[in-house]
């Protein structure tokens, strides 16, 4: 299963916060095809499924992932780095 940092799912609920996204509506860690942006993975504002994983955060959901996808990332971490990398940034990290 796919690990998502503390650091990752506050900044996540920071972000979804900032939007102020409407009841419904969280962020997803999407690859293709749902992620059509550059990279082989990216967030987007999505609604949740049935076959979804929730990451949570003080009682707050900050992350939702197709199983099929967190399964598929099971040796990988999303991380929100601020040290020792050019700006903040996501990174998603496979061992």
């Amino acid at each position: 299963m796919l690990t998502v940092t503390e650091a990752a799912q506050a900044e996540l609920l920071r972000i979804a916060e900032a939007r102020g996204l409407e009841p419904g509506r969280l962020l997803r860690l999407a690859v293709p095809p749902v992620w059509t942006g550059e990279g082989d993975w990216g967030i987007v504002v999505d609604q949740r499924g049935a076959a979804d994983v929730a990451f949570a955060r003080e009682g707050a959901t900050a992350l939702v992932v197709e199983r099929e996808t967190a399964d598929a990332l099971s040796n990988a971490t999303l991380d929100f780095k601020t040290e020792g990398v050019p700006s903040p940034r996501f990174t998603l990290d496979i061992y």
